[in-house]
């Protein structure tokens, strides 16, 4: 019976895996960029939409992901607050409204907003306590109990 190299397969292997991993790196951004661009592209034709009156939850939410993209974290966590007034179910947009809070460092609103989470939606508080930008809060006593609570609420 003959042997053969096992380096191919290795190889095979080794490519399939970096290039799943970029995937996943590359997924999220990309998908943001193009809803972005769905509602006119750039920043100035969102504001523009938004200046005019026009702006939906959609638009909102798009300008709240390009105002993050872009490290604009306090006008991002604003953008999201309007796309949560226009609809209210739209757990993207409360995610995503807590990691801006806490990438701009507005503790006492991020504290309010996971409380407020908890009691209703807990799964999203607890996927947002795991979200690295939280973890510099996990020190705090006050996010640390929360952080309990969420856990235990979502478990029921």
């Amino acid at each position: 019976m003959q042997r053969y190299s096992r380096k191919p397969a290795v190889i095979v292997v080794l490519v399939s895996t970096v290039l799943a991993a970029g995937y996943l790196v590359a997924a999220g951004p990309i998908e943001r960029y193009l809803k972005g661009h769905g509602h006119g592209g750039s920043i100035e034709a969102m504001e523009k939409t938004i200046a005019e009156g026009k702006a939906d939850g959609k638009v909102w939410f798009s300008y709240g992901d390009a105002l993050a993209d872009g490290g604009q974290h306090s006008r991002a966590a604003d953008a999201f607050r309007q796309a949560l007034a226009q609809n209210t179910g739209n757990a993207d947009a409360k995610f995503r409204l807590g990691v801006s809070l806490a990438q701009a460092g507005r503790a006492d609103e991020l504290f309010a907003w996971l409380k407020e989470l908890v009691s209703g939606e807990a799964k999203i508080a607890v996927r947002l306590f795991e979200h690295p930008a939280l973890q510099r809060y996990a020190g705090e006593e006050r996010f640390a109990s929360l952080s309990k609570e969420a856990t235990g609420q979502a478990m029921d």
